[in-house]
Protein backbone atom coordinates (compact mmCIF):
# COMPACT_ATOMS: atom_id res chain seq x y z
CA UNK A 1 0.00 0.00 0.00
CA UNK A 2 2.17 2.84 -0.86
CA UNK A 3 1.07 6.41 0.85
CA UNK A 4 3.46 8.70 -0.77
CA UNK A 5 2.10 11.68 -2.29
CA UNK A 6 -0.42 12.22 -0.16
CA UNK A 7 0.51 15.52 1.16
CA UNK A 8 3.92 17.23 -0.31
CA UNK A 9 6.77 15.46 0.99
CA UNK A 10 5.21 12.56 2.10
CA UNK A 11 6.91 8.74 2.74
CA UNK A 12 5.18 6.17 2.44
CA UNK A 13 3.81 5.35 5.95
CA UNK A 14 3.93 2.33 8.54
CA UNK A 15 0.57 0.19 8.19
CA UNK A 16 -0.44 1.29 11.71
CA UNK A 17 -0.30 5.06 10.58
CA UNK A 18 -3.14 6.86 8.07
CA UNK A 19 -2.18 9.97 6.72
CA UNK A 20 -5.03 12.71 6.89
CA UNK A 21 -6.19 12.00 3.15
CA UNK A 22 -6.80 8.45 4.29
CA UNK A 23 -8.46 9.31 7.23
CA UNK A 24 -10.70 11.50 5.74
CA UNK A 25 -11.39 8.52 3.34
CA UNK A 26 -12.64 6.24 6.18
CA UNK A 27 -14.89 9.26 7.72
CA UNK A 28 -16.57 9.88 3.97
CA UNK A 29 -17.26 6.38 3.55
CA UNK A 30 -19.02 5.45 6.83
CA UNK A 31 -21.13 8.64 6.18
CA UNK A 32 -21.96 8.32 2.68
CA UNK A 33 -22.98 4.52 3.26
CA UNK A 34 -24.93 5.24 6.03
CA UNK A 35 -22.50 2.14 7.84
CA UNK A 36 -20.62 2.32 10.24
CA UNK A 37 -17.11 1.06 9.30
CA UNK A 38 -16.06 -1.07 13.03
CA UNK A 39 -13.65 1.76 13.53
CA UNK A 40 -14.06 4.22 16.30
CA UNK A 41 -11.84 7.44 16.15
CA UNK A 42 -10.89 8.54 19.24
CA UNK A 43 -9.64 11.99 19.77
CA UNK A 44 -6.70 11.68 22.66
CA UNK A 45 -6.32 15.46 23.17
CA UNK A 46 -8.25 17.64 26.00
CA UNK A 47 -11.74 17.92 26.14
CA UNK A 48 -11.70 21.49 25.53
CA UNK A 49 -9.42 20.92 22.51
CA UNK A 50 -11.50 18.62 21.20
CA UNK A 51 -15.00 20.73 22.04
CA UNK A 52 -13.34 23.90 20.28
CA UNK A 53 -12.49 21.79 17.11
CA UNK A 54 -12.59 18.26 16.14
CA UNK A 55 -12.59 15.68 13.43
CA UNK A 56 -16.36 14.85 12.77
CA UNK A 57 -17.49 11.28 13.54
CA UNK A 58 -14.47 11.17 16.71
CA UNK A 59 -15.44 10.37 20.21
CA UNK A 60 -13.38 12.30 22.46
CA UNK A 61 -11.33 10.23 25.42
CA UNK A 62 -8.54 11.84 26.33
CA UNK A 63 -4.96 9.52 26.04
CA UNK A 64 -5.02 9.39 30.23
CA UNK A 65 -8.50 8.33 30.44
CA UNK A 66 -8.25 5.82 27.89
CA UNK A 67 -5.12 3.63 29.16
CA UNK A 68 -6.17 3.88 32.57
CA UNK A 69 -10.25 2.57 31.55
CA UNK A 70 -11.36 0.19 29.62
CA UNK A 71 -11.25 1.39 26.15
CA UNK A 72 -14.09 0.62 24.33
CA UNK A 73 -14.57 -2.44 21.72
CA UNK A 74 -13.43 -2.30 17.98
CA UNK A 75 -10.95 -1.16 15.96
CA UNK A 76 -9.39 1.92 17.06
CA UNK A 77 -7.89 4.89 14.94
CA UNK A 78 -6.61 7.56 17.54
CA UNK A 79 -5.92 10.73 16.82
CA UNK A 80 -3.45 12.92 19.10
CA UNK A 81 -1.47 16.13 19.20
CA UNK A 82 0.88 15.05 17.38
CA UNK A 83 1.90 11.56 15.74
CA UNK A 84 3.97 11.19 19.35
CA UNK A 85 1.09 11.35 21.27
CA UNK A 86 -0.72 8.68 19.69
CA UNK A 87 1.97 6.46 19.29
CA UNK A 88 2.39 6.43 22.88
CA UNK A 89 -1.08 5.59 23.31
CA UNK A 90 -1.12 2.89 21.29
CA UNK A 91 1.89 1.10 22.74
CA UNK A 92 0.41 0.97 25.75
CA UNK A 93 -3.17 0.02 25.06
CA UNK A 94 -0.90 -2.75 23.54
CA UNK A 95 1.05 -3.30 26.52
CA UNK A 96 -1.74 -3.16 28.47
CA UNK A 97 -2.99 -6.56 26.07
CA UNK A 98 -5.84 -4.89 24.07
CA UNK A 99 -6.19 -7.32 21.05
CA UNK A 100 -8.18 -5.13 18.51
CA UNK A 101 -6.46 -3.60 15.42
CA UNK A 102 -5.08 0.07 16.19
CA UNK A 103 -4.04 3.03 13.99
CA UNK A 104 -3.40 6.81 14.30
CA UNK A 105 -3.14 9.35 13.03
CA UNK A 106 -0.03 10.70 10.83
CA UNK A 107 1.18 14.15 12.21
CA UNK A 108 -1.71 14.17 14.81
CA UNK A 109 -4.71 16.32 14.86
CA UNK A 110 -2.44 19.68 13.81
CA UNK A 111 -2.06 17.79 10.19
CA UNK A 112 -5.48 17.41 9.90
CA UNK A 113 -5.55 20.78 10.83
CA UNK A 114 -2.99 22.09 8.37
CA UNK A 115 -4.73 20.68 5.05
CA UNK A 116 -7.85 22.45 5.99
CA UNK A 117 -9.62 19.33 5.88
CA UNK A 118 -13.22 19.46 7.65
CA UNK A 119 -13.71 20.04 11.23
CA UNK A 120 -17.25 19.49 13.92
CA UNK A 121 -17.38 22.03 16.88
CA UNK A 122 -19.23 21.18 19.89
CA UNK A 123 -21.54 24.43 20.71
CA UNK A 124 -21.42 26.38 24.11
CA UNK A 125 -24.02 25.62 26.70
CA UNK A 126 -27.02 27.55 25.63
CA UNK A 127 -27.92 30.60 27.01
CA UNK A 128 -31.51 30.39 26.64
CA UNK A 129 -33.45 31.94 29.56
CA UNK A 130 -31.13 33.50 31.12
Amino acid sequence: MGSAGLWPGAQPLPDDLLSPQQLLHLVAGSSSSGQDSGQLIIDLRSRSRYHHRHIPGSHSIPSGRLISGEPPDGDLILVGETTLHSAATLEQLYAQGYARRIRHLAGGFEAWRQLELPVAAQRSRSRAGA
